[in-house]
């Protein structure tokens, strides 16, 4: 068993990890004669006890977001709930004279939650209904896995938690009074038999990001040798100008601070910039866009937690990943991007409509999730798609493996690998099982992607991820470092600016772009 222990840190992280959950959810099975699953469910969930005996399982993940962030959630839920005597709804204890209970005004739950309690079909969701995470979430927790952050209120007007050197010490500050490696992550590594490694989804350019680095310095300590794989999630929307240079300030400190001690960093920003012919999306709600890169982030990562782990070859752990793509040992910021291709339709008349990107190497529809590969300069060159490969992971899942290997043979016979993939390391993982469309998911996608023939409920047919590191990388960096230089104060400046240049140069290494002009 290789297990993999979760962190959500922030509000924002909460609506990307609960559509990953509800998605892992969906693949259990629960009849005698249904098909097993191919997901190795032991990965990403704990056996447990729960009231009255009762075995559970349940997420291993922390969930860290502040008052008022839970919506109408419980930490207690009914998988935990151990009815106590009352008299007038009131608890008895050794006490047995009067009580007066102040309770603050719970947060009421939306009908899908009560439908979804009561055991009753549930409602369709819709943009207005979604007001936190949890209105949309299927999965029952341990007690433990909440964390609420009382110091700061979400949203709060009064006093919000606002900029990395806040976040950074909000984690100072538990961490002495609790240490929350021991007294939150322990309990779930301990019960690891061989622990995997250890995934984050934060964002990274809010106070988030300082709390982040600081809980990924406390892993590090703790598990030196351990995979820490960070998905850093960055605003995409557009804000006035002051706003925007205070993002990408706190962007640069949590790079500095993130990037060193975690085994792979992936950027991901939000809304994306393009909307693909298959999206029909909302970008400002929460639940629309974290729907869309949990499609992404489930599927880069499927490799481990498949059960034919001998055909994943070299994507079959977080460790396994972060090798492939680290080629140098110092290329820890990957991107990623995402291609959904069309299913074959028929016209009125029967007769099939050609679809428009059925080739799991068809780019027409490629998405990029992490920064944009537009305009990317190296060295003074400006260069188009990727720039230069270093090394790739890709996962095609909902195709035949026999159209796969027939096209790419037939590819490589008539063009050969691309002059800038020429030296790429290569990984890749296929399977023909596909990701499902539950009642919690946003109707985001057109019909023409989506495949109703295999279970009882849609599925989104053929998708192709791809983690690259590339060349690309620096220009991001570099724009990031310019404004650094301008920004910044003195005493802090020159830290940074080593950091995210030390980060670009590794991109640079090894690479001619064919200019000796730098565009330093």
């Amino acid at each position: 068993m290789h297990e993999i222990i979760t962190l959500q840190l922030g509000h924002q992280a909460n609506y990307l990890g609960t559509h990953f959950w509800n998605t892992q959810e969906s693949y259990f099975t629960y009849t005698e004669d249904a098909t097993p699953s191919p997901i190795d469910h032991d990965v990403h969930f704990r056996p447990g006890i729960g009231v009255g005996g009762v075995e559970t399982y349940t997420p291993r993940t922390l969930i860290y977001d502040l008052k008022g962030g839970f919506g109408s959630m419980r930490k207690i839920n009914a998988l935990y709930d151990q009815m106590e005597e009352t008299v007038g709804g009131i608890p008895q204890g050794l006490w047995d004279r009067g009580t007066t209970i102040q309770r603050e005004t719970p947060i009421e739950p939306i009908e899908y939650q009560k439908n979804l309690e009561a055991g009753l079909p549930a409602p369709e969701l819709d943009t207005p209904s979604v007001r936190y995470w949890s209105d949309f979430n299927r999965v029952y927790y341990h007690p433990r896995s909440s964390i609420q952050i009382s110091e700061y209120e979400l949203d709060s007007k009064v006093m919000p938690l606002k900029g990395f050197g806040l976040g950074k010490a909000l984690f100072h500050d538990l961490h002495m009074e609790h240490d929350l490696i021991d007294r939150d992550f322990r309990l779930f590594a301990e019960e690891c038999d061989q622990m995997q490694g250890i995934q984050i989804m934060t964002s990274t350019d809010d106070a988030w990001g300082g709390f982040a680095s600081e809980y990924v310095a406390a892993l590090r300590d703790e598990y030196s040798k351990a995979s820490i794989v960070t998905w850093g999630l960055e605003g995409r929307d557009k804000v006035p100008r002051e706003q925007e240079i205070k993002r990408t300030v706190d962007l640069a400190y949590s790079l500095s601070g993130i990037v060193p001690l975690t085994s792979l960093y992936i950027p991901l920003r939000s809304p994306p910039p393009q909307i693909a012919h298959y999206l029909t999306m909302d970008n400002s709600s929460k639940w629309h866009v974290s729907g869309l890169l949990s499609v992404a982030l489930e599927t880069c990562i499927l490799p481990t937690r498949i059960r034919d782990s001998d055909s994943s070859g070299r994507l079959g752990s977080l460790g396994d990943m972060a090798a492939l793509l680290n080629v140098s040992g110092s290329q820890k910021i990957t991107n990623l991007t995402m291609s959904i291709h069309d299913m074959e339709e028929k016209k009125s008349d029967g007769t099939p409509l050609p679809p428009a990107s059925s080739s799991p190497r068809d780019s027409a529809s490629k998405i990029e999730l992490s920064w944009d590969s537009s305009n990317t300069r190296v060295r003074g060159k400006k260069t188009d798609g990727d720039g230069h490969v270093f090394a790739e992971a890709e996962v095609m899942r909902g195709f035949d493996e026999k159209q796969v290997m027939e096209e790419t043979a037939a590819a490589s016979r008539t063009v050969g690998l691309a002059h800038d993939r020429r030296d790429a390391i290569l990984g890749s993982y296929l399977t023909q099982f596909t990701y499902p469309i539950i009642d919690s998911f946003p109707a985001i996608f057109s019909s023409r992607v989506l495949d109703r023939s295999v279970l009882d409920r849609p599925c989104v047919g053929r998708i192709t991820t791809k983690l690259t590191t590339s060349s690309k990388t620096i220009s991001r960096l570099k724009n990031v470092k310019d404004l650094v230089s301008r920004i910044v104060g003195v005493d802090e400046r020159e830290a940074l600016l080593n950091d995210l240049g030390e980060f670009a140069e590794a991109y640079e290494e090894g690479y001619n772009s064919g200019s000796d002009d730098d565009d330093d």
